[in-house]
């Protein structure tokens, strides 16, 4: 039973184990704790509150680690649920996850100035194409910024955490005219 008083309904279980088995071999934490969902009446019932749309794992998860301050596990789920699902669903309807990120590209940028000249991108992941415009954007590793092609694109940032081979060559962006 849901907190509603309504069964929870089959999709929502339905789509937790799919994206367990999208997490299998990749994330172990993901694959289990979707698993775990799952199989749980009083999350899934929880989850059978919210619109569809918001009911996605990765929304859930990012809303209770944002809510714990730590990534959670069932119990401290089931605790959140139980204790304070109200402020869970506040933040779960006013949030989103964002899987089109075209920041990523200053991290791509370092390997793709590696390749032989002029390259050719094809995108195959969910980024609406903002991973093809890495020539474009400008960026930003903190002691070195490349101009894009783009003036009106937006500037990357990108904290280096260690130096690299690659980051020591990596004199502009591909396609750019040159760095500053």
């Amino acid at each position: 039973m849901s907190t509603s008083g309504h069964a929870a309904a089959p999709g929502t279980a339905e789509r937790y184990r799919a994206f367990a088995a999208e997490a299998r071999g990749r994330s172990p934490q993901y694959e289990e704790l979707t698993i775990a969902v799952a199989g749980d009446p009083l999350i899934l019932g929880f989850l059978d509150t919210l619109p569809t749309a918001k009911r996605q794992p990765n929304l859930l998860f990012a809303a209770a680690y944002y809510l714990l301050g730590a990534p959670a596990d069932l119990r401290a789920l089931r605790g959140l649920v139980d204790d304070r699902g109200g402020e869970l669903a506040r933040t779960m309807l006013a949030r989103r996850t964002q899987t089109n990120e075209p920041a990523r590209c200053a991290t791509l940028l370092p390997a793709l100035a590696l390749l032989p000249q002029p390259l050719a991108l094809i995108e195959v992941g969910a980024s609406a194409g903002l991973t093809l415009l890495a020539d474009r954007y400008s960026y930003d590793y903190g002691r070195r910024q490349l101009a894009g092609t783009d003036p009106d694109a937006p500037v990357l940032g990108c904290r280096p955490l260690a130096r690299s081979p690659s980051r020591r060559r990596c004199p502009r962006s591909p396609g750019a005219p040159g760095s500053t």
